[in-house]
């Protein structure tokens, strides 16, 4: 479902400033002439909120939604109302605390002002709708991709997109856009018992479970990506513990290391795993990966056709999204270094900086990054883990594992607000070697704790140098994207794209070369179709 807003246009019903492509999943509230409830997403049915009573809470705040009005209004979703008012027609758009439901802002002309939102399913779907000056390749954006593997600050690779942050409420008001936050990411480690915060933990996942179970279409079994690792065990027990009938799959070479463990995880739940494809296969997936979704790469593109035989008939998908952060080491920041906004960004840079774009586009970045930290407020740790929580984290949705071209749902238990929450309350502390982790398996599931099935620390099978070696079939698909006389920008040297294809083809191009290529497809991919 997507819903484009924009100055003087009007839907087939008449109703001024909004135009509206959906699906039938959005569920419409209120009349033409007072006003209009577009909705779409879940409410967790725990919290006693429902669309009725939120258009009800909408009617009375109108003017003035404020974040303790939008506390109750758990779940995962996002909207748009319509308020016409003697004084002019006032639109809201909103989206869920953690922003697992999109909410686009538009963005043109030479003020760069916002000319109308978006709430979107799916960005590939979003584009056609908008004006082709809108979709240009935004500069900053593939900058920020190529060095970091993610846009920042809002950016899309659309010119005229911007992501809007978890839990935000965008007013378009007599032309004026005004935006304010329901929900704001905060890090606060809380000092308490670890035994409390274990329990408490524990009590949420499975809450999140049930949710899930309750939200999710009924008919079917849901499908687990199991990988072997913590974020899978944990989803897989509780939503197993909900009464979900769950059946596994793992992407990968059956015998490898993730996959026995994998296949330990799944007999440890009592569900069948599926082995839906071998590494080897996956680059046959990356063109259409990237027409589903323009800014995802290699490392994500084996989830989207090669799981395409998986989901006939299935109720729902289930990942371990989020939970890395929230639980694992994943989630420790330093707490020394730079304490300022940009002494951050910079730090931030140089940790995570993948390719060398130059200094003015360095600089570009690095302003992006700042504006964002600023937004966020609190100490450094915070500001940094917020950061890797909102760009980072937030980005990875852009690959095709949480997308099945519309055909059933995606939910994660670390997606819940309410363990989402919780667990920023445990100090850094906690997380270093997993150690959260491995007791809460231990003490809460004890089949699928550490002592009974061994973590993975390397897959002999899953480094992309070995299976793209010889890939006639992503030799192919790639050589369409890049033209081989073209420098590919190098740290410590230079090659062409057609070089560095050959040495892929051979086997002797590094990791980091490997993912330079890829993230250079796919930014060319984009400016090839939209650009």
């Amino acid at each position: 479902m997507f819903l484009v807003a924009a100055d003087g246009s009007a839907d087939a019903q008449g109703l001024p400033g909004l135009r509206v492509v959906r699906d039938d999943r959005v569920t419409v509230l209120g009349r033409p002439g007072h006003d209009l409830l577009l909705f779409e997403g879940v409410l967790y049915p725990d919290s006693g909120m429902t669309p009725e009573r939120l258009l009800r809470m909408l009617r009375s705040t109108a003017d003035a939604s404020t974040a303790a009005d939008w506390a109750s209004v758990k779940g995962r979703y996002a909207g748009a109302y319509l308020c016409a008012r003697p004084s002019g027609t006032r639109l809201l758009a909103f989206n869920d605390h953690l922003g697992v439901a999109d909410l686009y802002a538009w963005i043109e002309g030479p003020d760069r002002a916002v000319r109308g939102f978006a709430v979107s399913n799916a960005f590939a779907a979003l584009l056609p709708q908008l004006p082709a000056s809108a979709r240009r390749l935004d500069e900053r954006a593939a900058d920020a991709f190529r060095v970091l593997g993610a846009t920042v600050n809002g950016r899309t690779f659309a010119r005229g997109v911007r992501r809007q942050p978890p839990g935000t409420l965008l007013a378009l008001d007599a032309g004026t856009v005004r935006r304010g936050r329901s929900w704001r990411y905060r890090f606060e480690p809380a000092a308490g018992d670890v035994n409390e915060a274990l329990d408490r933990c524990w009590q949420l996942i499975e809450q999140a479970g049930r949710r899930i179970e309750a939200c999710a279409p009924q008919d079917g079994p849901a499908l687990l990506g199991i990988s072997g690792g913590h974020d899978s065990r944990v989803t897989g027990a509780a939503c197993t513990a909900a009464g979900m009938k769950l059946t596994g799959y793992f992407f990968g070479e059956r015998h490898s290391s993730a996959g026995r463990a994998a296949d330990q995880v799944a007999r440890a739940l009592g569900t069948p795993l599926d082995f839906a494809g071998r590494n080897r296969e996956l680059p046959r997936y990356f063109a259409a990966s990237l027409r589903h979704q323009p800014m995802a790469d290699l490392e994500w593109c084996k989830y989207l056709p090669g799981r395409d035989a998986l989901v006939t008939g299935a109720r729902a998908l289930l990942s371990g999204r989020l939970g890395d952060h929230l639980f694992s080491d994943k989630g420790h920041q330093p707490e020394n270094g730079p304490q300022d906004d940009r002494g951050i960004a910079a730090d931030l840079i140089r940790e995570l900086a993948k390719e060398d774009v130059g200094a003015a586009a360095a600089e570009g970045i690095v302003a992006d990054v700042t504006q964002e930290l600023a937004g966020l407020g609190g100490s450094g740790v915070q500001r940094r883990r917020g950061f890797n929580f909102q760009s980072m984290s937030m980005s990875v949705k852009q690959c095709g594992l949480f997308h099945t071209l519309g055909k059933i749902p995606h939910y994660s238990v670390f997606e819940d607000i309410d363990v989402f929450e919780s667990a920023l309350e445990l100090p850094n502390a906690w997380r270093v070697d997993n150690r959260f982790y491995d007791t809460l398996l231990e003490r809460r599931q004890p089949s699928l704790a550490r002592n009974r099935i061994a973590v993975p620390t390397t897959n002999e099978h899953k480094p992309i140098e070995h299976w793209l070696r010889g890939n006639a079939e992503f030799a192919a698909q790639a050589g369409q994207l890049l033209d081989p006389d073209e420098d590919m920008a190098l740290h410590g040297g230079r090659r062409t794209f057609g070089e560095a294809l050959e040495a892929i083809l051979a086997g002797r191009a590094t990791r980091n070369e490997i993912h330079q290529y890829f993230r250079r497809a796919t930014v060319k991919a984009y400016e090839r179709t939209h650009g």
